[in-house]
């Protein structure tokens, strides 16, 4: 709590709610009251005020009771990444994290994947007009095919969204009657071009010379493993990008199921405990 204050710039005493709040957390939900305060400290280093982080613990504590969440110091940095380049505020996140929590759930991804996948591409994504799900989609329909590292296929769709908006690739792509341009001159975006690219080609052999040509164009030579999926798979993507929109509050529905079980009930228990002596 001292680091805490010493990063917020607020005295021990005002502090006095946020200690209360995760002393709540930890023993209603049975989450380490330690992790909580080293979330609080990230929270608060990456810059948000008292009360957005006490809303963001509430939705990241139970992230720790779900069973597609790796580690919450992680699910911590990709929520500040989620905030950073997708925009929103604190409220949002329940939201958002339920939508990577049930894109893991349903499909052959994990939640830590679709973490990497945000921070190392999430920026470039975004740019373009790309919202959370469509990423989390696009991503999921790669990583489910090729089982390729989250780093690797994460690195080669920034490079490919970079090159899919070329002036020149625009032009190349027209020239094979594939518009990927609007009313407007403009560039559609990312998912709305993948899947024009998938409708264009789903007829046409991975043999065939012209789709050899797109798929050089699109990711060059080092991401080919990347690009053909994301061409080829896009019905994933589709069925993902309906997964992540339909999530609800699935964090929720799954702290409350983790409740259950005795693990749970015991460490409620030492946190009540702890919380004890810390009031004597």
């Amino acid at each position: 709590m001292i680091k805490v204050a010493q990063v917020t710039g607020f005295a021990m005493k005002d502090l006095g709610e946020l200690d209360r709040e995760i002393t709540k957390l930890s023993t209603t939900l049975g989450v380490s009251s330690e992790k909580l305060l080293n979330v609080s400290l990230t929270l608060a280093q990456a810059g948000l005020s008292a009360k957005d982080t006490k809303r963001a613990l509430d939705v990241l504590a139970k992230t720790e009771l779900s069973a597609t969440f790796e580690n919450l110091k992680d699910t911590t940095e990709g929520a500040i990444a989620i905030l950073s380049q997708f925009g929103g505020t604190t409220v949002d996140l329940k939201d958002q994290l339920s939508s990577l929590n049930t894109v893991s759930a349903k499909f052959a991804v994990e939640s830590s994947d679709l973490i990497t996948a945000i921070r190392k591409s999430g920026g470039a994504f975004q740019a373009t007009g790309g919202d959370l799900n469509e990423l989390l989609a696009l991503f999921t329909s790669v990583r489910a095919t090729t089982r390729e590292s989250a780093d690797a296929i994460s690195t080669g769709l920034r490079t490919i969204f970079t090159r899919l908006q070329r002036p020149k690739t625009l032009s190349f792509l027209e020239e094979l009657g594939i518009s990927l341009r609007n009313d407007k001159g403009e560039f559609i975006g990312v998912y709305q071009a993948v899947e024009r690219l998938s409708v264009a080609l789903k007829n046409v052999s991975g043999t065939d010379p012209r789709f050899n040509q797109i798929v050089e164009e699109l990711g060059g030579f080092r991401q080919v493993s990347r690009v053909i999926p994301l061409l080829k798979q896009f019905e994933t993507s589709q069925k993902a990008l309906a997964a992540a929109r339909r999530s609800g509050n699935s964090i929720d529905k799954d702290a409350a199921t983790a409740q259950q079980s005795l693990a749970n009930r015991i460490a409620k228990v030492t946190e009540e405990f702890n919380a004890l002596i810390r009031s004597l």
